[in-house]
């Protein structure tokens, strides 16, 4: 027996195993004594129990009240109250409601006041900071922290958040000037391994060859969308089926979805093979589906490429430390050292700007760059003797 209770959030990992949270806080829903999961099919009634005391041990908490003038007002103001805990619902700004669902759920995880990284990176509740208190200097150091505890990367993501958010303020007369422009980014250590590298060729044919041989033919998809479409994990795991016409793929990529911008590609020949090899239905949800016919989840994605990588790094097959986004890294990089132009390569990667196709950039091999620099060179110098003689 199935039941829908408001405010449950249910998915499948990898293995097809079940998982329920309560949405307002995040928690598994598991048994208060044994902390074992609680299957709402098996025992509906407990099952409804205990997101009910969970709700109300949930109510009960302190409710936390942002003044005004402090970073949780402005954040508040910026992106809404979800009225989960306990407070009356506020709508989120124009601005907010602007961002794309995939932009949205990205700057949560930055600036959320309870599990947020501004809040665990600073160690402090975010309605200590007074809007008039943040400078520029203060948000280096704030870009400092958090980088030193969570990564370079994450420490220069909050100052592009921060930087979002105070535009925002400065519209609205929260704060006179933006403080986080003009902060620098953080230099990636030259010592620190290469986030989402590229596959080598022979990693991907083992990869594929891993998924075909466990039947697995939506992983199959899934990888030949990643390397030879550029596809991110969101739109893997969530474009429908009718995105597919062959032999083209016409999509609204879900991290620019809210502006409605469509991309038409022509599927190259390798991954019209993948499509022909698996052949998948057009009748699901999800163009790319489980072994049950039913959508992954992003995380469950992840989770089965990691489980392939290591089985196959086991084996001497695969270097360990792949993951799905590093595919997108390999077209990227791939059509820069082919001299494909910039233009085509950012219709092909659906950019929406120069300084994201220059992410790629930076993996391609300056070698085959600067010998391209040289043939062009010889060719000038040879036209220029034949007209001299």
């Amino acid at each position: 027996m199935k039941i829908k209770l408001a405010g449950v959030k249910g998915y499948r990992n990898g293995y097809g195993k079940p998982f329920y949270y309560l949405r307002a806080s995040g928690e598994r829903i598991v048994d208060a004594t044994t902390r074992e999961p609680i299957d709402p099919e098996v025992e509906p009634e407990r099952f409804a129990a205990r997101v009910q005391a969970m709700k109300e041990q949930l109510a009960a908490l302190p409710v936390v009240k942002a003044k005004a003038g402090t970073l949780l007002g402005l954040i508040e103001e910026w992106r809404g109250i979800p009225g989960t805990d306990g407070r009356s619902r506020r709508d989120p700004s124009p601005e907010w409601q602007a961002l794309s669902p995939a932009t949205r759920k990205s700057y949560e995880r930055m600036i959320d006041p309870e599990r947020g990284y501004l809040r665990r990176g600073l160690g402090m509740t975010l309605d200590r900071l007074l809007l008039q208190a943040i400078t520029t200097p203060i948000v280096v150091k704030i870009r400092n922290k958090i980088a030193k505890k969570f990564g370079f990367w994450t420490g220069n993501y909050a100052v592009k958040v921060l930087s979002t958010m105070f535009e925002f303020g400065r519209l609205y007369g929260h704060v006179e000037v933006n403080p986080a422009r003009g902060v620098p980014a953080l230099d990636r250590p030259e010592d620190l391994e290469q986030q989402h590298r590229p596959w080598a060729d022979s990693e991907f044919k083992a990869m594929l060859a891993g998924a075909r041989h466990r039947g697995w033919n939506g992983i199959m998809l899934a990888l030949g969308l990643g390397r030879y479409a550029g596809w991110p994990t969101g739109d893997i795991v969530h474009q429908p089926p009718s995105v597919w016409q062959r032999p083209r793929l016409i999509y609204i990529r879900r991290k620019t979805r809210k502006r409605r911008r469509v991309t038409n590609v022509l599927a190259p020949d390798a991954l019209l093979a993948i499509f022909d090899e698996v052949d998948p239905d057009l009748e699901a949800v999800t163009l790319v589906s489980n072994e049950a016919g039913e959508p992954y989840t992003e995380d469950g994605l992840r989770t089965m490429i990691n489980r392939l990588c290591r089985e196959l790094a086991e084996e001497g097959k695969v270097k360990p430390g792949l993951n799905i986004h590093g595919l997108r890294h390999s077209l990227g990089t791939e059509l820069y050292d082919l001299g494909v132009e910039k233009e085509a390569r950012k219709q092909m990667m659906a950019h929406e700007s120069d300084a994201a196709s220059k992410v790629y950039e930076r993996g391609g091999s300056r070698s085959i760059q600067a010998d391209k620099a040289v043939r062009a060179l010889n060719r000038k110098h040879k036209r220029a003797v034949k007209s001299a003689g």
